[in-house]
């Protein structure tokens, strides 16, 4: 038999009660775990160049420049390295699922613009700029936007977050007495934040896009719901086109709970009797019987037919 899906209709007609609609909302579980293991080599990364960072400004650059660099900047980069390797550690070893660990990685991107935000007030990067020049949190969001594997509403939430930690460092070390530059430089200086907080939607929302039609070819292959023809104790029948043979199908959605399944073994005995009688209804050729084109189970555990589809008058309206 070959495997077949169905997706949700195109026209004004109502999605069916029977999916599960919530789990369309969630990525499919492979997808999130390639993300999150790719949040694990960002990490790895991550921890590599805030190290590399604080040996340039701890051993380089003072033996070259001669520079003092500020105390916050030495421990704002330790603690950035430990956060990294926490990350790191936890993403590849903990046994948590893979979307708590992308939720992990959102906070792991807002700790980071804190960390780039503290150093950049620590050493008065909107004054020596005037207004000139991209803070590295515009780097920090967009990598956590191309990685994470987050819905666009939490992509969001983070992005922004994350494009705020620079004023409201600079703001801060302001209140603290630090020189800073005028209030337009600063908001010139900090415009790219919000603008790559923006673009930080767009990889998430293509994301979802390919998860959702991803989710729907696992499910069940090439058929298209177009209308429901009826609904009764058992379940629904809609009309459906094959979206390469161009044939229209009936099929049938069957939901074991409907039936009083109550277990997981009831569950389990139930979709195995359905499929024996699909399997001995697909056997049959005969005028008098209908043609049972594919059968199987969706990822929610509804059970369904693929049956021809007959042109004509139900029996509620001949009875009538």
């Amino acid at each position: 038999m070959r495997a077949i899906r169905l997706v949700h209709p195109r026209f004004d007609t109502p999605a069916p009660d029977t999916l599960d609609r919530a789990s369309t909302d969630r990525l499919p579980r492979t997808l999130v775990s390639e993300h999150v293991e790719r949040l694990a080599v960002c990490a790895a990364v991550g921890a590599g160049l805030w190290t590399y960072g604080l040996v340039m400004d701890t051993i380089v650059r003072p033996a070259t420049v001669g520079a003092a660099i500020p105390t916050v900047t030495v421990v704002v980069a330790s603690a950035a390295i430990a956060v990294s390797l926490i990350m790191f550690v936890y993403v590849r070893f903990a046994p948590h699922a893979a979307e708590r660990k992308a939720d992990a990685g959102l906070v792991y991107v807002v700790l980071n613009a804190a960390a780039v935000a503290l150093i950049n007030a620590a050493t008065g990067f909107a004054a020596q700029s005037g207004g000139r020049g991209l803070s590295w949190n515009t780097v920090v969001i967009l990598v956590g936007a191309m990685v994470l594997p987050a819905t666009p509403r939490k992509m969001m939430a983070a992005a922004l977050v994350s494009a705020c930690m620079d004023p409201i460092a600079a703001w801060i070390a302001h209140l603290r007495g630090a020189p800073i530059a005028s209030l337009g430089n600063t908001l010139v200086l900090y415009m790219p934040n919000v603008a790559c907080a923006v673009v930080a939607m767009l990889p998430s929302h293509v994301l979802h896009r390919i998860a959702h039609r991803l989710r729907q070819a696992q499910e069940m292959g090439s058929y298209q719901l177009v209308e429901r023809l009826g609904r009764g104790g058992m379940g629904e029948v809609w009309r459906a086109r094959h979206r390469f043979l161009a044939r229209d199908a009936a099929i049938k959605l069957i939901r074991p709970e409907l039936l009083g399944a109550g277990s997981r073994r009831e569950t389990d005995d139930m979709l195995r009797r359905f499929e024996t009688e699909a399997q001995a209804t697909s056997g049959l050729s005969s005028p008098h019987t209908i043609q049972v084109f594919d059968f199987g189970v969706t990822a929610d555990r509804t059970f369904y037919y693929v049956m021809e589809l007959l042109e004509g008058r139900d029996l509620q309206s001949l009875v009538s």
